[in-house]
């Protein structure tokens, strides 16, 4: 687990969630158990082993189930302090919340991918077309920072999240 990266993410998303996006995102945040259904996609890639030679025919594959992406709390591994995830409900404007310190290998980069594109597409417009900073992706043995700048509905996916997810059939 050396690979691992600090996401840092503060968002305000809007209250016309479905029920079912939000049993989702309270999932990976750690808030609730996984639901039945996944609407936002974070389950769309699954990483598979094979249960033998993958050159047999016959071999078996096993693929993995997704965990919450923001799930982690208690102690940082590698990036020191504590590992967080909040979604708190907004009187002003309407809706929700969210505040994000993880620590994450490439291997959950799908679901990172997934999930920053539908919190951008769900996020608080100002109607201001003014660029925001929402947060930042660090490899842990580097001080430098990728911002995660929202623009038009859309969070700007860092480059180290692209190169770890080139099949990557989204938007």
């Amino acid at each position: 687990m050396g690979d691992l990266y600090e996401i840092v993410l503060s968002i305000d998303l809007r209250g016309d969630l479905t029920d079912d996006e939000f049993a989702e995102l309270r999932w990976n945040v750690g808030q609730e158990p996984r639901p039945e259904r996944l609407p936002i996609g974070t389950d769309a890639y699954r990483e598979t082993y094979p249960l033998g030679d993958p050159d047999d025919p016959d071999c078996e594959w096993e693929s993995a189930e997704p965990a919450p992406i923001f799930g982690q709390r208690g102690a940082a591994r590698r990036v020191g302090g504590a590992l967080i995830a909040e979604l708190v409900e907004r009187k002003q404007p309407d809706g929700w919340a969210l505040t994000v310190r993880q620590e994450l290998h490439p291997d959950m980069f799908y679901q990172l991918r997934t999930l920053l594109e539908w919190l951008g597409s769900r996020a608080v417009d100002r109607g201001d077309g003014v660029e925001r900073v929402v947060g930042y992706l660090r490899f842990h043995e580097t001080t430098e920072i990728t911002p995660l700048v929202l623009a038009n509905g859309r969070i700007g996916i860092p480059a180290d999240v692209r190169a770890h997810t080139p099949h990557w059939q989204g938007t």
